[in-house]
């Protein structure tokens, strides 16, 4: 049985350097993932993941519970991707093609696959054009599947404001893609 992330950062404040690998081995791909949605730069995403993670283990001692452990990492993250939006305009790239927008559908084919990739793209882009916050909360959403309660957590917001902006995210995306299309 896996041991869960809280009993990790036990081990890491009791002075267990293999249970950092491990809780690095288990988060560390959700939250780049997170960071390359907010970014859309590989590398500056993967730079931000290592910083969270370092800063967790850091402050470890910290932590006092109020929240899962997997929802104090996203909100390092979140602020350490604010903080980077908001220092300088940088060059952003497209989100690489193993960003992952919906669970799979179970539809084979080429046809089938290259109708697939382009929805995809088209939502990447939708995503794209979001304000960070609102582009935020579908990220921990969809991709991440957290509930509303831990995406106003992460993001310092009340339960209600997080819906909102999900529900204006997906306004605003569809309304970028049904633009896209053209009349």
């Amino acid at each position: 049985m896996a041991e869960a992330p809280q009993e990790w950062l036990r081990r890491i404040q009791a002075g267990e350097p293999a249970a950092a690998e491990r809780l690095m081995g288990e988060m560390f791909g959700p939250v780049r993932r997170y960071l390359e949605g907010m970014l859309r730069n590989p590398a500056q995403a993967e730079d931000l993941a290592q910083e969270a993670m370092v800063r967790l283990v850091e402050h470890a001692s910290e932590f006092r519970g109020e929240a899962s452990l997997r929802t104090y990492l996203f909100q390092i993250a979140h602020n350490l991707a604010l903080n980077h939006i908001s220092a300088a305009p940088t060059k952003r790239e497209e989100y690489g093609s193993e960003a992952p927008l919906s669970k799979e559908d179970g539809r084979s084919g080429a046809f089938e696959t290259l109708a697939l990739e382009e929805e995809r793209r088209r939502v990447r882009l939708a995503l794209g054009c979001l304000p960070p916050r609102q582009r935020s909360v579908v990220i921990l959403r969809a991709w991440e599947e957290l509930s509303f309660k831990e995406i106003a957590r992460v993001m310092g917001l009340a339960e209600g404001t997080a819906k909102a902006h999900y529900f204006f995210a997906l306004k605003n995306m569809r309304r970028a893609m049904e633009a896209e299309n053209g009349p």
